[in-house]
């Protein structure tokens, strides 16, 4: 799985010319909640080992994508604060790792239905934070855009 990660890192540096980094992160999103879905989906359809292999390899592959767009991103604007925001974001990280690590095993080792749905639903809520994050930042930018005028 290491290798879909430094595929995805890969990925990041081929697309950044090309594409605004917001658009790679919302690429890396989606490819994310896909590969989450899928994975929901063959782990309750009990669906061929392949078939979930290749589900987490795409999933791991968009956390490399994921991970270095989202920590820029973050970063941007806290040049000012950028060891204490590092912090915050380690500490977010690992604490939201303490938090889903019990829920994965939850249903105990001989099934993978507690992993499908806690994958998915953080993916899920990924995507939600992000658009309404987004769309909050935009707001902001326009109503500061309008007092400037």
């Amino acid at each position: 799985m290491s290798f879909a990660i430094i595929l995805g890192s890969q990925c990041v540096k081929w697309l950044a010319g090309r594409w605004t980094e917001h658009r790679i992160f919302g690429f890396g999103l989606l490819m994310a909640f896909i590969a989450t879905a899928a994975i929901l989906l063959i782990v309750l359809i009990h669906g061929p080992l392949i078939s979930l292999f290749i589900s987490i390899f795409l999933f791991a592959a968009s956390i490399g994508i994921i991970g270095p767009i989202s920590f820029t991103l973050a970063m941007e604007s806290q040049g000012h604060i950028a060891g204490s925001a590092s912090a915050v974001l380690g500490t977010l990280q690992f604490s939201l790792g303490a938090v889903t690590s019990p829920l994965v095993g939850i249903s105990g080792e001989n099934s993978a239905v507690a992993f499908g749905i806690t994958i998915f639903a953080t993916s899920l809520l990924s995507i939600i934070s992000y658009f309404l994050l987004i769309q909050k930042a935009k707001n902001i930018r326009l109503q500061e855009d309008l007092n400037y005028d």
